[in-house]
């Protein structure tokens, strides 16, 4: 009878083994892009693919509806989730979602948001807010702080429960204000507001939020597209900021 551990070890070496076997499968056959979208095409007639980039020797990055998949390079593995690079310790997948995010919030034109801008910018932070959120209101209350540290605040407003929503009014009604810091003062502080109507980008900003997969409030964009997701302190998007700066 065979010992539990020689078992044991006899499973790691198959293990081991077979993880080896893996790595050299995807590396060994390498394909073109062409390739790699007929053998989507045909094991997926029916799926629409947005694009498919090579990332290298072992996989392909193929984006479908926003979501990133990839495909190993033999095609025998398509993988959902995060690709880390075993030796940098990059996480792939993160670095190509902060590039798509950039290049969308570059195409957010500054007429479509209200800006709080310090004496001198060093830093730039845009956040979806919703003003019947108390978090926001909360990170709201240290925009002052930010702006002493030098950081330029780019308010993105939308009501997070839809158009249909008493927070969808009240943001109107703050946008159409002749002041409109003034107004969002109010309204975080659940001052009365008066109703105004205008030609409004809050519904826009919505869809924005969803192409962003923005899932809560508030929602923090750093410049290379970096996500802080919910309320943290003042200090502690200081220290983020300068984390990502000392890169």
């Amino acid at each position: 009878k065979t010992p539990p551990e020689r078992i044991n070890a006899m499973r790691k070496i198959f293990l081991t083994i077979f993880a080896m076997s893996m790595i050299i499968s995807c590396s060994s056959n390498i394909n073109s892009i062409d390739d790699a979208k007929n053998a989507m095409k045909e094991k997926y007639p029916n799926i629409k693919i947005d694009s498919i980039e090579q990332v290298n020797n072992s996989f392909f990055e193929i984006i479908i509806q926003d979501q990133l998949y990839y495909l190993t390079s033999d095609f025998k593995h398509l993988i959902v989730g995060n690709v880390i690079d075993f030796e940098t310790g990059d996480n792939l997948t993160e670095n190509r979602l902060k590039n798509e995010r950039v290049k969308y919030l570059s195409n957010i034109n500054d007429e479509n948001i209200i800006i709080y801008k310090p004496e001198e910018t060093k830093y730039i932070v845009t956040i979806f807010t919703d003003t019947s959120c108390p978090y926001c209101q909360k990170l709201h209350n240290e925009v002052d702080k930010l702006l002493l540290n030098n950081i330029e605040i780019h308010y993105v407003l939308f009501s997070r429960n839809g158009n249909d929503d008493d927070a969808y009014n009240d943001m109107v009604s703050i946008w159409c204000s002749e002041n409109q810091k003034e107004a969002l003062d109010k309204a975080f502080s659940n001052n009365f507001l008066e109703t105004k109507t205008c030609e409004n980008p809050i519904a826009d900003n919505y869809l924005k939020a969803r192409d962003l997969k923005v899932n809560g409030t508030p929602m923090i964009y750093m410049e290379d597209g970096s996500v802080i997701p919910g309320y943290v302190s003042s200090d502690k998007i200081m220290d983020a900021l300068s984390k990502i700066a000392s890169r």
